[in-house]
């Protein structure tokens, strides 16, 4: 046997050759006019924080995805080296909506490539992401979060906004301080769902269904948060006090 692995390894190494070395992409968007920005991604990791003027800083570094254990495999195919080499930023703005994604001559959407997105976003904007697997975090942004994951992590902690957020497989983890909180509603299907008002969490808020739990608290205020995930874990930090002001 470990004769057969030290074979496939030795043939292997002429095709390491075309591994593509990790790219960078940047751009640079004036956000005046815009309230929305969404990123559209496949393999991804996302993170977003406050930008210190009104423009949108986007930097996107490519790779090829070695999370195989038999990632060398991949490389006898250059598909994903010349796709790497050919992505673009695309910008579509949709009225007051900005649309990022990346685009080539053929599809990144798939299993040998990954995105990472690291952004800085004006504070008064809403952020939206599509994204297929992988976490992603978006602090300090006021405008609201909506977002729809396959598998992944998904971590928030604004200052206010409304959040809405559903995952297949995986974990929403929020925090917000929001003094104006809004209806919430918390499902997991299978796993825990979980509310905490400044610091203390509510056992008696949440019901538990089957495997899961969901929490339903009324409000009336703009801010409404809706999460949810068909197997994993959710977990809201309403932290309205003078401290998160």
């Amino acid at each position: 046997m470990k004769r057969i692995v030290i074979l496939v390894l030795l043939l292997a190494l002429p095709l390491l050759a075309q591994a593509a070395e990790p790219r960078m992409l940047d751009a640079n968007i004036p956000a005046a006019g815009m309230n929305t920005v969404a990123i559209i991604a496949g393999i991804s990791e996302i993170h977003i924080t406050p930008s210190s003027d009104d423009v949108i800083h986007v930097h996107v570094i490519l790779e090829q995805n070695s999370g195989d254990v038999l990632w060398f495999l991949h490389w006898q195919s250059p598909s994903a080296a010349q796709e790497i080499q050919a992505a673009q930023i695309s910008q579509k703005r949709q009225g007051q909506r900005l649309v990022l994604s990346l685009s080539t001559t053929g599809n990144l959407d798939n299993d040998n490539v990954k995105q990472k997105w690291i952004m800085q976003v004006p504070e008064r904007m809403g952020v939206d992401l599509d994204m297929k697997v992988g976490e992603a975090s978006v602090d300090g942004i006021a405008g609201g979060v909506r977002a729809d994951m396959n598998v992944g992590e998904l971590d928030m902690d604004v200052p206010r906004g409304a959040l809405s957020a559903k995952i297949n497989v995986g974990q929403i983890s929020a925090t917000t301080g929001t003094l104006q909180p809004g209806k919430i509603l918390l499902s997991s299907n299978i796993g825990q769902a979980s509310l905490y008002m400044n610091g203390k969490y509510l056992s008696h808020a949440g019901e538990h269904s089957g495997l899961g739990r969901k929490v339903i608290i009324d409000g009336s205020g703009p801010d409404s948060m809706h999460f949810s995930v068909n197997i994993g874990e959710v977990d809201l930090r309403v932290e309205s006090d003078t401290d998160k002001k």
